[in-house]
C-alpha cells in the first residue's frame, strides 16, 4: 500500500551489518517474492524477506552497494561495488569480473627510493596495494606488476622505509617485511591504552632529515627511531575542546561522539630545511609548531580555521624553513569552497590561497625543483599555480574528472591518488619548471632499457596502464608565428640534433621527414611488436619528443620499417640537444645517466659501444651485398655464374630462408652470425664477453674477404 502500513519479516542481522553506511533492496521485476539485499553479501529471498542465503560475497572484499535488474528481461543485470561494477547475463549464476576497470579509491600516495620507483596507499575496501611505476615490457603495467600489501589497511598512509624498500611502514601501526610478508603490529599506543583516539586515516610519515625518524599520531603526536620497537609521545593533545556540533551531523550521531575532544592529529610536516621542526595539523581546525622535537609546541592557527575545518596535508616549503602550506577541508561544515594557505613567516600571518580553484581542496605539494609552482588535489582533478598560489589553473589533460586525494612529487614525476580513478603518474614536468622556454633544458635521462623478448604480449583489451615512453623527453614549444607563417613562405621546418660530448651528431630528425611507416610485407611480423617513434610537430604549443637513446640503424638495416629502425644504444654521458626552427637554433644541454640499478665502469659502456658500432657497420656492408646479390640472380642467365654467386652468397629462396647456409663464408651465413653477434653486444649493459670479443675476431676477417670476393665477382659480370 505504498509504504502505508508495514510488517516486520524478519530479524537476520546480516542484513544491516552495514546499514548505516550502505545497503539496498531489489526486487525481481516478475516475482515480488523474490528479494535481494545489498551488503557485504548479496543476499536473496525466496519468501518476501522471512529467510536468506548469500549468493555473491565474502570472502571477497566487495561492498555491495546497488543491483540493478532489467525490467524486460531479468536475466540481465548489474551490481555495483566498491571496486566497480559486474555483469551477469544468466540472473545471477555468473558474473564478469571488475579487474578490467580501474575504479581505485586510494586515500593517500606515496612512493619509495628504488628505481623504478613503486607507488603505495590504501584503498576503500581493496586494502593497500603497491604497484611500479614502470616495468621493462613494452606492454605497460598490468594486474601481474600489481602487489597487494597487508600493512595500511584501506585507509591509512603507507610510509615505505627510505632505506629499504623491503620495508613498509602502515595502518597504525604496522611494519611489513615483504621478504617474508610477515606483518608486525608497531602500534605505540599498546603502551599508551588511555591516550588512544582514532578516525578513519591517520598519518604516518619519515623525517626528510633523518630516515630513522618515523611519525605517527593520534591526538598526540609520536616518534620512532628504530622501527616501532620504542615510541616516544612528543606531544600533548593538540585538538580543539569542545568544538561543537558540525552542522553535517544528526543530534543521534553528534551524541556519540568520544567526549569533549573528539579530533585528532591530521596532517604530519616534519621540516626539510631544519631539524627538531614539526608541522601538525588537526581535522578540527588547529595548527601547532615545534622548533626542537616537541619539548614546546605554538598555536599557529589562522585566524580564519574556525572549529571543523579539517587540514588535510601541510606541506614544509624545500626552499624556506619559515614557509608551508596548508590544504584544509570544511565540508563538514556544508562549505565547498577550497582553502589552502600559506605562510612565510612561520606560521605568524597566512594567506588564503584558494582563487581560481573549482571546488574543495584535499592537498597542496610544492614543486622541489621550482619555487612558486604548486599542485593542489582537488574534489575535481588537479590545477597548478605558478606563482606561489595567487593564481591556478587545471592541469587535468587526460586525467578524468574525479575526487584526487593526494599527491606526492617524486623527482620529475607528479604522482597523485585519486578516489574513484586508481594511480596517476604524469611523468616528467621539467617543461612545467622552465615554462616560458622555447627548448625546455631535459632533465637527466637513466638509459632504462626495454625487456628482451617476455612471450607473448599481454592482449590489448586486458587491463593495463601505459609505460612512459623509454628515452629522453625532448620539450620544446612552437609559437604562433610558427603556425601562421604565410603559405607563399613556404613550409616551415623544425629540425632535431642529437650531439655527442665531441659535437659530433648522433641523431638527426627532422618535421619534413616523412612519418615513419613501416610495410608489414617486409618486417616479417605484426607493426603493433614495434615501439613507433616520436615525430617532430610543429602546430603551436608545446611537444614531446622522445629520442630512444640509440643511434640510427645503417640503411640496410632499416628496410621493411620505413627506415626508422634504431641502431645500438648510445654511451651514458654528455650530450648536446640543438633544435632549430626556421633557421634559429637553440641548444640544450642533455645528461645520459647509466642504470642506477648496476653498478658497472665507464669504460664498459664504451667498450661495448664501440665493439657494437664496429659489429653493426660490417653488419650493414653483408645485408647490403646480400640484397644486391639477391637482385642480380634475378637477372643472370649463365648457369655458371649463378653457381658462382651462390658460392659467395648462399641465397636462398623465399620457402628455404630457415634453413642452415651451407658454408660460414657465404653473405647469408655472415649476415645471421654478424647479427646474433651485435645482439649479445649490444643487448644488455656489460661489456664484451670474451667469446664476443673472441666471435668478433673470427667473423671479421671472414666478412672482409667475403665482401672482397663480392665485389670481384660483381665487377666481373658483363
Amino acid at each position: 500500500d505504498a509504504g502505508a502500513t508495514w510488517t516486520r519479516v524478519g530479524t537476520d542481522s546480516r542484513m544491516w551489518s552495514r546499514g548505516w553506511y550502505f545497503g539496498g533492496i531489489t526486487v525481481e521485476p516478475k516475482n515480488p517474492d523474490v528479494v535481494y539485499s545489498c551488503n557485504v553479501n548479496v543476499y536473496r529471498s525466496d519468501d518476501a524477506g522471512k529467510t536468506w542465503a548469500p549468493i555473491k560475497g565474502a570472502p571477497g572484499g566487495d561492498d555491495y552497494h546497488a543491483l540493478w535488474i532489467d525490467p524486460l528481461n531479468p536475466e540481465r543485470r548489474i551490481l555495483g561495488v566498491d571496486q566497480g561494477t559486474v555483469v551477469s547475463l544468466n540472473g545471477g549464476t555468473t558474473w564478469s569480473s571488475w579487474y578490467n576497470q580501474p575504479t581505485g579509491q586510494f586515500y593517500h600516495v606515496s612512493t619509495d627510493n628504488q628505481f623504478p620507483y613503486w607507488v603505495y596507499g590504501s584503498q576503500q575496501d581493496s586494502g593497500a596495494a603497491a604497484v611500479p611505476s614502470r616495468t621493462s615490457v613494452i606492454d605497460g603495467i598490468n594486474l601481474t606488476n600489481f602487489r597487494e600489501i597487508t600493512a595500511g589497511g584501506e585507509s591509512d598512509n603507507i610510509a615505505p622505509d627510505p632505506k629499504d624498500p623491503n620495508i613498509l611502514y602502515g595502518g597504525r601501526a604496522e611494519k611489513l617485511d615483504l621478504r617474508t610478508q610477515q606483518t608486525q603490529s608497531i602500534d605505540p599506543t599498546i603502551a599508551h591504552p588511555n591516550i588512544d583516539r582514532r578516525t578513519w586515516s591517520l598519518p604516518l610519515v619519515f623525517s626528510p632529515r633523518d630516515p630513522r625518524v618515523l611519525y605517527f599520531s593520534n591526538q598526540r603526536l609520536f616518534r620512532t627511531e628504530d622501527g616501532g620497537a620504542h615510541w616516544s609521545v612528543i606531544s600533548p593533545d593538540l585538538t580543539r575542546e569542545n568544538p561543537g556540533t558540525p552542522p553535517n551531523l544528526d543530534a543521534e550521531t553528534a551524541a556519540l561522539r568520544p567526549g569533549p575532544r573528539p579530533g585528532v592529529i591530521y596532517a604530519i610536516a616534519p621540516s626539510r630545511l631544519a631539524d627538531h621542526d614539526i608541522w601538525v595539523g588537526t581535522d578540527d581546525g588547529f595548527i601547532w609548531r615545534t622548533r626542537d622535537e616537541g619539548a614546546h609546541w605554538q598555536n599557529i592557527t589562522p585566524p580564519a580555521l574556525t572549529p571543523w575545518s579539517k587540514v588535510g596535508i601541510i606541506d614544509a616549503s624545500h626552499y624556506d624553513a619559515e614557509s608551508a602550506y596548508a590544504a584544509v577541508d570544511r565540508h563538514r561544515l556544508d562549505d565547498f569552497r577550497p582553502y589552502i594557505y600559506r605562510t612565510h613567516d612561520g606560521g605568524k600571518t597566512w594567506q588564503w590561497i584558494g582563487s581560481g580553484l573549482p571546488t574543495f581542496v584535499n592537498a597542496v605539494r610544492e614543486d622541489p625543483a621550482r619555487r612558486g609552482l604548486l599542485y593542489a588535489a582537488t574534489e575535481k582533478g588537479v590545477s597548478v599555480s605558478f606563482d606561489d598560489g595567487d593564481h591556478w589553473q587545471s592541469l587535468q589533460m587526460n586525467l578524468p574528472v574525479t575526487s584526487v586525494r593526494d599527491i606526492e612529487v617524486h623527482g620529475n614525476d607528479v604522482v597523485i591518488a585519486t578516489h574513484g580513478r586508481a594511480f596517476w603518474i604524469m611523468d616528467d614536468v621539467t617543461p612545467l619548471r622552465q615554462i616560458g622556454a622555447y627548448l625546455i633544458k631535459p632533465a637527466t635521462t637513466i638509459r632504462f632499457r626495454p625487456a628482451g623478448f617476455t612471450g607473448s604480449p599481454m592482449p590489448k583489451d586486458e587491463p593495463m596502464a601505459s609505460n612512459p615512453p623509454f628515452g629522453a623527453y625532448i620539450d620544446y614549444v612552437c609559437g604562433p608565428a610558427l603556425a601562421g607563417r604565410p603559405a607563399e613562405a613556404g613550409p616551415h621546418t623544425v629540425t632535431l640534433e642529437i650531439l655527442d660530448s665531441n659535437n659530433a651528431l648522433v641523431r638527426r630528425y627532422s618535421s619534413a621527414d616523412a612519418p615513419p611507416k613501416p610495410d608489414p610485407a617486409k618486417l616479417g611480423t605484426a607493426p603493433e611488436w614495434f615501439i613507433t617513434p616520436s615525430t617532430l610537430k610543429t602546430t603551436p604549443g608545446m611537444h614531446r619528443f622522445v629520442w630512444p637513446l640509440r643511434y640510427p640503424a645503417p640503411a640496410a638495416l632499416a628496410r621493411g620499417r620505413g627506415g626508422w629502425a634504431d641502431g645500438v644504444w648510445a654511451p651514458p654521458g654528455e650530450y648536446t640537444v640543438a633544435l632549430t626552427v626556421d633557421g634559429r637554433r637553440l641548444t640544450q644541454p642533455l645528461v645520459v645517466a647509466p642504470d642506477p640499478r648496476l653498478n658497472l665502469p665507464a669504460t664498459a659502456y664504451v667498450e661495448e659501444f664501440t665493439l657494437a658500432r664496429q659489429i653493426e657497420e660490417m653488419r650493414a656492408a653483408v645485408s647490403t651485398a646480400l640484397s644486391d646479390a639477391h637482385e642480380m640472380m634475378k637477372k643472370l642467365k649463365d648457369e655458371g655464374l649463378k653457381r658462382r654467386l651462390n658460392e659467395i652468397a648462399d641465397l636462398a629462396s623465399e620457402d628455404q630462408w630457415w634453413m642452415l647456409p651451407r658454408s660460414t663464408t657465404s653473405l647469408r651465413y655472415l649476415d645471421t652470425a654478424l647479427q646474433k653477434l651485435e645482439a649479445a653486444v649490444d643487448g644488455a649493459d656489460a661489456a664484451p664477453t670474451p667469446d664476443a670479443r673472441e666471435g668478433w675476431a673470427q667473423l671479421r676477417p671472414v666478412a672482409a674477404a667475403t665482401l672482397r670476393a663480392w665485389s670481384e665477382f660483381k665487377g666481373s659480370v658483363p
